[in-house]
């Protein structure tokens, strides 16, 4: 019960629109996690410094989880560039690691997440301080696009689709969602004290995927709603490498293990029937010539899989470490 009055006054705050009237001003913190993406990096933060201003006060910080490429001598010039510019180095691997870092080393009331491989909209940050002052939801999703190449080429747009392995986000505006994808959402710090930070066995560097969808599962579950910002754009990079069998296969193998890290998906209650039904719809969408539908239940397949596999890591390694009875 205290969990959920402590989030309902994160409900009840609201940012004024007008900073000159609060003692102590809400700010925004933009937070990203990276990890040897210097290239990718660079072009974020070049977007950064064609942000427009809202009308309070923001800071970027950005945590380095122990980059060994060009990132730290990329960050250590930006960070001298001016003001509100925070560098921090997690050497432990783990995204979600990082992310709960710079949690604690920011200021911010709203803090705006990003992956390290898009580039912000001018307008990114007003959108962000508009939707919050006019709405009450504890966190907010932001639209993710497909650069205008996608729309450009047929066929790197049929391999977008068909793979689903890079974000794109573009809902209906102001729509109530159900989920959390961090390339770009915001979270009110007033969630975090009631559901806790990221799960850090969860994200790049643990299980490999769904930190922002679990913490997205903690908000709903004491009452909070997640909306939608369709003017806060962001557009992701289309990295080549993740149009492929093999990214595809792996990518839905990191959902299939993080899932079951949190969710511990029972073998017979939820495992192996969903691989069967999987299989099934496989076998009927390749039959019926739907591609869209067959990639989706392959990718399902690989998803039970891993989990069936790690199912069964566990079970044996519970076994190794039972005690072996004596011999007479």
């Amino acid at each position: 019960m205290a969990r959920l009055q402590t989030l309902q006054s994160a409900l009840a705050y609201r940012p004024s629109p007008d900073p000159a009237m609060e003692t102590e001003p809400a700010t925004i913190s933009v937070i990203v996690a990276t990890r040897d993406r210097a290239p990718s990096l660079g072009a974020l933060l070049r977007s950064f410094d064609a942000l427009e201003a809202p009308p309070v006060p923001y800071e970027i910080v950005i945590a380095d989880n122990g980059s060994t490429d060009e990132t730290p001598r990329l960050l250590a010039d930006w960070r001298r560039g001016g003001p509100g510019r925070i560098v921090i180095r997690v050497g432990e691997p783990g995204k979600s690691r990082a992310a709960n870092a710079a949690i604690t080393a920011s200021r911010g009331e709203l803090l705006a997440f990003l992956d390290d491989d898009v580039v912000t909209d001018p307008r990114w940050l007003v959108e962000i301080w508009d939707y919050f002052t006019r709405h009450d939801c504890v966190a907010a999703q932001g639209a993710v696009l497909w650069p205008p190449e996608a729309s450009a080429d047929p066929e790197l747009r049929e391999r977008l689709v068909r793979y689903g392995t890079i974000v794109h986000i573009d809902y209906e505006p102001d729509s109530q969602r159900q989920r959390l994808t961090g390339a770009n959402m915001v979270v009110r710090r007033h969630a975090f004290a009631v559901v806790g930070g990221f799960n850090e066995i969860l994200g790049p560097g643990a299980a490999g995927a769904s930190e922002d969808t679990e913490l997205g599962t903690r908000i709903l579950a004491v009452g909070g709603w997640i909306g939608y910002m369709t003017g806060a754009r962001v557009v992701h990079e289309i990295d080549q490498t993740r149009l492929t069998e093999a990214h595809f296969a792996e990518h839905h193998r990191r959902l299939g293990r993080s899932r079951f890290a949190y969710k511990k998906n029972g073998l017979l209650s939820s495992i192996l029937p969903n691989l069967a039904k999987s299989a099934m719809q496989y076998g009927l969408y390749s039959i019926l010539g739907d591609s869209h539908r067959k990639y989706r239940a392959k990718g399902r397949l690989y998803h039970y899989g891993a989990m069936l596999t790690v199912h069964r890591g566990g079970r044996a390694r519970s076994s190794a470490q039972r005690p072996r009875a004596k011999q007479s």
